[in-house]
């Protein structure tokens, strides 16, 4: 894990995504709805908190894991001059919170699988004022049958997949009305693919533990391999939904 960690200090995203994905799913979120505050769970260095802070005038609060990544998110917005609008918190997803957290809106892309949709939908419904939304993106299967090779990675990685239709059924079952969903297209797969497969080379030599180096650089390479050959039969479905009874 410490290797991986490493190996991302020097990419922008860690999953597959763009600005203009950001940007699509909250104007359709907040569409008539007033968006005062935010917390953005798996915010990494804030390659989502900072477009979010800049089409919208909400109180973000950004968590992470990982201090290095909010210590990076926070000199960014300085630079930016977004530092009113974000505060950090270094937390797990499914810490506790305070009775008291409220928020508009819960947003998380490409890592709510870090603890399951089942359990995110369920820990954070709480956390949503009301009226309140969500916006999530999964990973999910695209087809009914996929073949046994990416099934068979996908395990192997501990990555459960589901079905678009029923992660949809989990919102309904969890107290949240789906709104609306998207399937995010192959150009944000590849603004995070093109960047890690260059990075790699590099980060191998430079990584003092080689054959640790190596095993992950071959984890990754292996993902790409199975996405260029059954991309087709997988992938990011962007989630909108608001509290029931909202």
């Amino acid at each position: 894990m410490e290797a991986i960690f490493d190996l991302f200090q020097g990419l922008e995203r860690m999953s597959p995504g763009s600005r203009e994905t950001t940007e699509k799913a909250f104007e359709l979120l907040s569409h008539g709805r007033t968006v005062a505050s935010i917390v953005e769970f798996g915010c990494g260095r804030g390659i989502a908190t900072l477009p979010l802070a800049e089409i919208s005038s909400a109180a973000i609060t950004a968590v992470d894991n990982y201090l290095s990544f909010l210590q990076q998110l926070e000199e960014r917005a300085a630079e930016q001059g977004l530092t009113p609008q974000i505060s950090v918190a270094q937390r797990s997803m499914d810490q506790p919170w305070p009775d008291d957290s409220k928020f508009d809106v819960i947003w998380c892309e490409g890592a709510v699988y870090n603890i399951g949709l089942p359990q995110a939908l369920e820990l954070w419904q709480p956390l949503v004022s009301s009226p309140g939304a969500i916006g999530v993106s999964d990973l999910v299967w695209l087809t009914e049958k996929p073949d046994a090779e990416v099934a068979a990675f996908w395990q192997s990685q501990g990555v459960s997949l589901r079905s678009h239709e029923e992660s949809k059924m989990l919102f309904a079952s969890h107290g949240w009305k789906l709104m609306d969903s998207f399937l995010l297209p192959d150009r944000d797969w590849q603004n995070y693919y093109q960047p890690l497969s260059q990075r790699l080379s590099n980060w191998i030599s430079d990584y003092p533990q080689k054959e640790e180096a190596q095993q992950v650089a071959s984890l990754f390479a292996e993902e790409m391999r199975i996405y260029e050959r059954f991309g087709h039969q997988y992938g990011y479905v962007f989630y909108l939904a608001e509290k029931q009874g909202s």
